[in-house]
């Protein structure tokens, strides 16, 4: 059977431990796609007057990898004005073609009433500051009751910042004095480059000086957030530490690291966990329940030394059952501000639920049993004829059918469902072994779907051996990692996954450890009995 050996193992896992030590408390990675944040990078850094002089060419070169044949950037009016602003201002020569290829597509493009508000007024500000542009025309403030309209479902930070780049320097004395309130302790606002960003060129055309602290406060936090890949410096959008740690705890400890060696991970998120017993996915961002339910699931496998994380797990379980709707599902983002000001719920979710539940199972609190029941309930209800479950937030049909599978396999009780979910899973195998779905054949959905599989290891002996050959052909040769370009990272609020090859590695690693699941499984009788006793 194909696996990787206890040395190639001991390597891996020794590797990804050295990442999670690294990160702290900051753990950077390289997001893609990236152009919109790179963008954002050099147009602040220019702004600031801190962009260093060797930085300018390693972000710029994954930003013209991502321009589209027809001279855009994701098809995006807003997003393709917003990155030729930032790389006219570079003024080198190699941008040249895709500045003129991206024009071209912008004189040419038919719906320029679609752009973003904000991105009109972050323009009309910038373009001051550098050469006029062909598409200088299209830059004109919008009224005040436009601005609000436009950008009545965005938060705060960049309703403030909208306000204050629309009138004349100085003019907004309120709303500047508001913003400088709100900087985050991280020097972010609300933890989010954009929003930041936003802040940051308000503050200027405010009329602060760009030697204030304010200034290096925030450009620091977009450094931080700054990871080299290769050659290419990539910008990411937000810290998303608190998750990193919390999926490198369970991933090592499955894939057969002791719980000594992961404190490190265990001890970050006893320091981030919020107040209210949840976690975010990192500095600045609301608590989210897809984040809290891998943390309690990571700290339930790591153990109870130290005593805190007993204590921390309970707290985790009472969030988690506080914010359970009445359906039994649980939403991503338990309480957002829009949905609350409108007198709504929160849409429930299948994969947060399927998370909620195995974490809730996992940590053996018997005062969440009605809880789990009724999560449980909700799952059933959601599985399709064909024994699948319809993408969620995660926005993959495999994975979605997976978490909801291991989640009512640890709950117990289902094994028809769950059984008929696999049965599912392993019908999408492709003959030469891997999984995937619209971007082919990928490591994440290949090591999700052995995830799901080995759950059941003699029912699917033979799809589980071809797909984990499959999935050690797809390691890298030289960085003995995973890398191919496929989506792993959901962030709460988003609308698609993104790259980050550290979360492709973890799922294999995972993945190719052939007795997680028994290790797992003991675990959690081991704490039932507890709990009961």
């Amino acid at each position: 059977m194909a696996t990787l050996s206890p040395n190639q193992l001991a390597q891996l896992r020794a590797r990804m431990l050295q990442r999670s030590e690294a990160g702290t408390p900051v753990w950077p990675v390289a997001v893609r796609p990236c152009a919109e944040l790179n963008a954002l990078a050099l147009l602040m850094g220019h702004l600031l007057g801190r962009l260093p002089n060797d930085d300018v060419a390693p972000l710029c070169r994954p930003i013209l990898s991502e321009q589209l044949a027809d001279g855009s950037w994701n098809h995006d009016v807003s997003a393709t004005l917003e990155i030729v602003q930032a790389l006219s201002q570079t003024q080198r020569p190699e941008v040249r073609p895709a500045l003129n290829k991206a024009v071209a597509w912008l004189e040419e493009h038919p719906r320029k009433r679609r752009l973003r508000a904000e991105t009109l007024l972050l323009l009309g500000f910038t373009t001051g500051l550098g050469a006029p542009l062909r598409y200088r025309s299209l830059v004109k403030p919008v009224l005040h009751a436009a601005l609000d309209w436009n950008l009545r479902h965005e938060a705060p930070t960049r309703k403030l910042a909208a306000h204050v780049l629309l009138n004349e320097p100085g003019a907004d004395r309120a709303r500047t004095a508001k913003l400088v309130r709100t900087q985050l302790a991280d020097g972010s606002w609300e933890g989010d480059v954009r929003a930041t960003a936003l802040a940051l060129a308000a503050l200027r055309q405010a009329g602060l000086p760009a030697s204030d602290a304010i200034f290096e406060r925030g450009y620091r936090f977009m450094r931080v957030l700054q990871q080299w890949d290769g050659n290419d410096l990539i910008q990411s959008g937000c810290d998303i530490s608190t998750m990193l740690h919390a999926v490198t705890l369970r991933s090592l400890l499955l894939a057969g690291g002791e719980s000594q060696e992961l404190a490190g991970s265990a001890l970050v998120l006893l320091q981030q966990q919020d107040q209210s017993g949840g976690w975010s996915v990192g500095s600045g961002q609301s608590v989210d329940v897809i984040t809290t339910a891998q943390a309690l699931d990571a700290l339930a496998l790591f153990g109870d030394d130290p005593l805190d994380t007993r204590w921390a797990r309970r707290r985790a379980a009472e969030f988690l059952l506080s914010v359970q709707q009445a359906d039994g599902s649980w939403a991503v983002l338990p309480k957002p501000m829009a949905w609350l000001r409108r007198g709504l719920r929160a849409p429930g979710s299948l994969d947060a639920t399927s998370l909620a539940l195995l974490a809730l199972t996992e940590c053996g609190e018997s005062f969440a049993i009605r809880g789990m029941q009724r999560g449980a309930q909700y799952i059933r209800a959601k599985q399709m004829a064909n024994g699948s479950f319809a993408a969620s937030s995660l926005k993959s049909r495999i994975g979605s059918t997976m978490l909801a599978a291991e989640a009512l396999d640890a709950f117990g009780g289902q094994r028809a469902l769950v059984e008929r979910a696999l049965d599912w899973i392993a019908a999408q195998q492709h003959a030469l072994g891997g999984f995937g779905e619209t971007e082919g054949l990928t490591s994440w959905h290949t090591a999700l779907a052995i995830r799901g599989m080995s759950l059941r290891p003699a029912r699917y002996a033979e799809p589980l051996a071809t797909a984990r050959a499959h999935l050690l052909l797809r390691q890298d040769d030289q960085l003995k990692i995973w890398v191919d370009p496929a989506p792993t990272l959901f962030l709460p609020g988003g609308t698609a996954r993104q790259d980050v090859h550290e979360l492709s590695t973890l799922a294999a690693l995972e993945a190719m450890n052939i007795g997680s699941r028994v290790r797992a499984s003991r675990n959690r009788m081991q704490r039932a009995k507890l709990s009961r006793g």
